[in-house]
């Protein structure tokens, strides 16, 4: 089965959701240029050929380019957009006859007619097709309208005469030299006679008529004369018209047809304009949109794909934002925000599209409703991209993103009072003074709470650094730092928003600590006078006797520290004799005050040996 994604995406239903209005006056231009050629070979030999095109192209649309891109058939997609150049062609040999009748009407504009002709030349036209009929006169006369019949009038004979009924009768008398073919009327002129007119296709008219209503039909066709033909056999009037034949025509109706039909009306029929139309009008709107409709989307849709291009591998920067006050929303996977994505539309959107990510990611942001926090945590990332609006005003359509899905997780915030405190590396600071004491901060509530793992109470405090900021102060100088910045993390814990954002500082600033190794220190041994009467020490390795020592404190007073200004040591107890007579003791060092001994502890290995009792 076809998923609405899929379909949206062969189909262009995507562009119609992106920009609804600009395709819904696409789809009425195309409507409007498809319906005026139907009705350009409405009731020609062209409108079979039509209906074979309009057959392929919608088989065509929906088996190769719905199957063909569904499947991954790229060779028949390939022969598909060559079978179309192909068909293209075709049609315009098929439709020779027919696009050069629409080049010919397609300075056809209404408006720019004359009004009715004066009632003489159609009183004069009733007058003599009421002499043919009644005496089985045939008759065929062409009246110019918009299209110039002067290369028509050319291959006849000349007359340039007044408009009569005398004139006409005596045209088509049947002993006349004149009558056999068709007579041109321009204007209130008869402009020549024997006139040879375009016969139509058989198969487009009723094989019952004759050759002259094959001439009316063709030149009517041709051209947008309006043609006046009577029957030698049976006396009958009709008209032709854009190609159609109105057959059956009372005098009455004659002339209510040529006055209406000259200044560019219809009658229905019985004479009378205005009303309702008949249901065979129906049937024929019907039957007309059932052409238009389906032909105006296939070119619609053949012109949207080969109008639209692609971008691969475009960053994708997705935000989450709650529209409800009091929750964050974080993403999961992927946790920086980060999509790789796919998009297609227009060349000119694609080419905005790059111009805009070519050093900085697509950003783009989705707010979650109510109803968003309550649903559920994972989402698709492409059905959501896509309904957008930062992507829909692009003019664009997400293809394909990595990943297809995402995560996020929603909390609850809670407000929380900060204190400060400084950090200054290595220089030592007094009479610190922050202005405000505190700072307000918005957290994630489980951050805060110490049931979840979260701040304790005497972990609450925001430190500053301001190691370079006091680095270069002489020591007892007292400094006002202005706008130090409240920073971002309680440790490693994100803080959403904090108020203010930036305290004053003020601070004494002392000596400036430094580390120091002092080498070669020696390690001396406590033990009480009645032990060494008893025991004789013995140092195993002598080495490790000589230690060096990590310090930190003040640099005047640790630069003038040397190896005899240190006291290590290590003291034997009586607690330490009952075990073994080697022992492995921890080195105690000494420091001058405001010195701190930092680095790893000391050990060293010694033996005590009972000494030989004395001789009385």
């Amino acid at each position: 089965m076809f998923d609405m994604t899929f379909l949206k995406s062969v189909g262009g239903l995507r562009a119609i959701v992106a920009d609804p209005a600009v395709v819904i006056v696409e789809l009425v231009l195309i409507g409007l240029s498809v319906n005026w050629i139907a009705s350009v070979l409405q009731g020609t030999r062209g409108t079979r050929p039509l209906r074979g095109v309009l057959t392929v192209l919608i088989v065509a649309a929906l088996v190769i380019n719905v199957l063909a891109e569904r499947s991954g058939w790229e060779r028949l997609s390939l022969l598909y957009e060559y079978f179309l150049f192909g068909l293209a062609f075709i049609a315009l040999v098929a439709f020779q006859p027919e696009l050069r009748r629409a080049v010919i009407r397609a300075g056809d504009v209404r408006f720019l007619r004359r009004g009715t002709p004066q009632s003489k030349v159609v009183a004069a036209l009733v007058q003599s097709a009421r002499y043919l009929s009644r005496n089985r006169y045939g008759g065929l006369v062409a009246i110019q309208r918009a299209v110039d019949l002067s290369s028509w009038a050319e291959k006849g004979t000349i007359l340039n005469a007044e408009v009569s009924a005398n004139l006409l009768d005596s045209i088509f008398f049947p002993n006349s030299p004149l009558h056999d073919l068709g007579v041109i009327i321009a204007g209130k002129k008869v402009l020549a006679a024997n006139c040879q007119f375009p016969l139509a296709e058989s198969d487009e008219v009723d094989a019952a008529v004759g050759s002259r209503h094959l001439a009316a039909v063709g030149m009517s066709y041709e051209t947008d004369a309006l043609v006046l033909v009577v029957s030698e056999e049976t006396g009958t009037i009709s008209l032709a018209d854009g190609g159609r034949l109105t057959r059956f025509l009372s005098l009455d109706d004659l002339a209510d047809e040529l006055s209406a039909r000259l200044a560019g009306q219809t009658l229905q029929a019985g004479g009378k304009s205005g009303g309702l139309p008949p249901l065979s009008h129906f049937w024929r709107f019907a039957r007309r949109a059932l052409v238009v409709v389906p032909l105006t989307l296939v070119i619609w849709v053949l012109a949207n794909q080969a109008s639209q291009t692609e971008i691969d591998g475009v960053d994708v920067e997705l935000a989450l934002r709650p529209r409800v006050l009091g929750y964050v929303v974080d993403l999961e996977e992927p946790p920086a925000g980060l999509l790789k994505a796919k998009f297609r539309g227009s060349a000119r959107a694609i080419e905005r599209l790059r111009e805009r990510t070519t050093n900085q990611p697509l950003r783009v942001s989705w707010e979650l409703s109510e109803r968003d926090l309550a649903g559920p945590r994972e989402r698709g990332a492409l059905e959501l991209l896509n309904n957008l609006e930062e992507i829909r005003t692009l003019r664009v359509s997400v293809e394909e993103v990595q990943p297809e899905k995402f995560g996020f997780v929603v909390d609850e915030v809670a407000n929380v009072t900060m204190g400060l405190k400084v950090d200054t590396g290595t220089v030592q600071t007094a009479e610190q003074q922050f202005e405000p004491a505190q700072v307000r901060v918005v957290m994630r509530a489980r951050h805060v709470n110490p049931r979840t793992g979260g701040l304790p109470e005497s972990q609450r405090v925001l430190e500053l650094p301001l190691e370079d900021r006091v680095r270069r102060a002489a020591p007892g100088e007292v400094i006002t730092l202005e706008e130090v910045p409240v920073p971002d993390h309680v440790g490693n814990l994100p803080i959403i928003s904090k108020d203010p954002r930036t305290v004053r500082v003020t601070l004494r600033v002392g000596g400036q600590r430094i580390a120091r190794q002092v080498s070669h220190v020696p390690v001396w041994i406590n033990i009480s006078p009645e032990l060494l009467q008893v025991y004789e020490v013995e140092r195993l390795d002598p080495q490790e006797w000589l230690i060096a020592v990590e310090l930190e404190g003040e640099k005047s007073q640790v630069d003038a520290l040397r190896a005899q200004d240190l006291r290590a040591f290590v003291t034997i107890s009586s607690e330490l004799l009952n075990p073994a007579p080697e022992l492995r003791l921890e080195v105690n060092i000494d420091a001058p005050q405001g010195i701190r001994v930092t680095g790893n502890k000391h050990y060293v290995q010694l033996r005590l040996t009972r000494r030989a009792e004395r001789t009385p």
